[in-house]
């Protein structure tokens, strides 16, 4: 979001964190090494790794803010992507971002001592906590305000998206010395843990289907219907026919049409969210427009159901479906952003987000309605508490909706196109103050995208992008 009353941005210390697009480094900025404790518990060892970082004073005055960048899981991007670039010279800022730790480079060695992800052990994440990447922050920031002259006063602000955005509001929560403000793009702050006692477990999904109903209802009742048939032939063994013009490989059938059906459902909630101007995600611009759009050109079921599976593939739509193309395995298990195994030992150890549940009053059919839900995908990186109800987490990472009612300089964002404002948008009391933390919701953007620079969605592009918040 490009924020027009530049005093509202100093004075909330917000900012924004990109999805990844530039996929190169063509900002010119070295990227360097932070010596990093392994844990940073009182009683630890003096263990370090290197984390990866990249640092832009040329802007910088002495005492303005310190714009910190923390990336999340899918891997540092470049840091000219960042909104924070846009800002910086108008408000002298230092711009900073650091690699969240064991989503780093091998080549490079940026990860803790005896990480090999070809031969993942049940200890290897051990220091990978909450408090541990948290701490990666503030000592990072730390080490700016001493070692760049001019910065010993300056305010830091955090920024991130997504997970990330998990992180922004816990840093400001947990650490309101070291990060003066924060802006958390996309993040999921509610519907935690596995249980089926969840209240709020079907928020998610219940969203994307009104997504899709708003953009078409048509297409909206074409996709129910064939993924309704979709699930029903699984069962009977009659997809071959049921399906004929799903025109799956011949040698794609050893693996089953249950594969296919998850990268489906997961495609589905994926287009809609990642909803890009930009070719991202998915092989086209405005992916889900496209989709809609094919959806309402399908006559037969199969057809409808080889859209999303085109997209997730990236295959050239006169092929057959290869169950064994490598977007569609990552699809299939949910691993659109990221497959690396740090991730799935968050998800275990202290983000267990379940946005998989789905009602039967669905744009999609009715899964995980009942019971425990498998978030976490090897039981073996639990933590002690993975199993407890959704406001356990809630006071425990101190983001019930009271908590951080009371926090200033906290703004969150959250895209329409995007489920996670579902599960992502506390309510808060409205008020004039400039300094009262608050939720902002964006008409037609969709995961993170009010987190990218100019650099990558012009200004003007959108106009809800570009409104002034006073």
């Amino acid at each position: 979001m490009r924020f027009e009353n530049l005093a509202l941005l100093s004075a909330m210390a917000v900012a924004r964190h990109p999805p990844a697009r530039v996929q190169s480094n063509t900002s010119g900025i070295a990227t360097q090494d932070f010596i990093q404790k392994v844990n940073h518990t009182p009683d630890a060892s003096s263990t370090t790794f290197k984390q990866r970082y990249q640092l832009i004073t040329q802007y910088f005055e002495p005492g303005g803010p310190i714009l910190f960048v923390q990336s999340a899981e899918a891997g540092m991007p470049v840091i000219n992507a960042s909104d924070f670039m846009d800002y910086a010279p108008k408000l002298g800022a230092l711009v900073a971002m650091l690699e969240h730790r064991f989503f780093g480079d091998l080549r490079s060695g940026s990860y803790p001592p005896g990480y090999d992800p070809m031969n993942i052990s049940t200890t290897v994440f051990n220091s990978l906590t909450l408090d541990n990447v948290l701490q990666d922050g503030v000592s990072f920031v730390n080490w700016i305000k001493g070692t760049v002259e001019g910065a010993a006063k300056s305010k830091a602000i955090y920024g991130s998206s997504s997970y990330g955005g998990f992180l922004a509001v816990s840093a400001r929560m947990r650490y309101p010395d070291t990060f003066y403000g924060a802006i958390a793009s996309s993040p999921a702050l509610n519907s935690f843990g596995p249980l089926g006692s969840n209240q709020y477990k079907f928020d998610s999904a219940a969203w994307a289907s009104d997504v899709y109903d708003a953009a078409s209802k048509d297409a909206s009742s074409k996709i129910q219907a064939a993924m309704l048939q979709f699930k029903k032939c699984i069962p009977d063994n009659t997809c071959d026919t049921t399906l004929s013009d799903l025109n799956v490989c011949k040698n794609s059938t050893s693996l089953g049409y249950d594969r296919l059906y998850r990268a489906i459902l997961h495609t589905y909630f994926a287009v809609s969210k990642f909803n890009y101007p930009w070719i991202d995600k998915f092989p086209t611009a405005d992916p889900f427009g496209d989709l809609v759009n094919k959806t309402l050109d399908a006559s037969t079921a199969g057809q409808v159901l080889r859209i999303p599976l085109l997209a997730a593939s990236w295959a050239n739509a006169s092929n057959c479906i290869d169950a064994f193309n490598t977007n569609i395995t990552k699809a299939s298990l949910g691993n659109i952003v990221t497959n690396q195994p740090a991730w799935n030992y968050i998800n275990c150890g202290y983000y267990p987000i379940n946005d998989k549940s789905i009602p039967s009053d669905n744009v999609l059919p009715e899964t995980f309605a009942r019971g425990p839900v498998d978030i976490c995908t090897n039981p073996a990186w639990e933590a002690a508490d993975y199993g407890r109800e959704n406001e356990y987490f809630l006071q425990k990472y101190t983001i019930t909706n009271d908590m951080i009612d009371t926090t200033d300089r906290l703004l969150i964002v959250q895209g329409r196109y995007d489920r996670t404002a579902a599960i992502g948008s506390p309510i808060l009391t409205v008020t004039d103050k400039l300094n009262h933390s608050r939720v902002v919701l964006v008409d037609g953007i969709a995961h993170a995208e009010d987190a990218v620079s100019e650099a990558v969605e012009p200004r003007g592009f959108k106009p809800q992008m570009d409104q002034t918040l006073l």
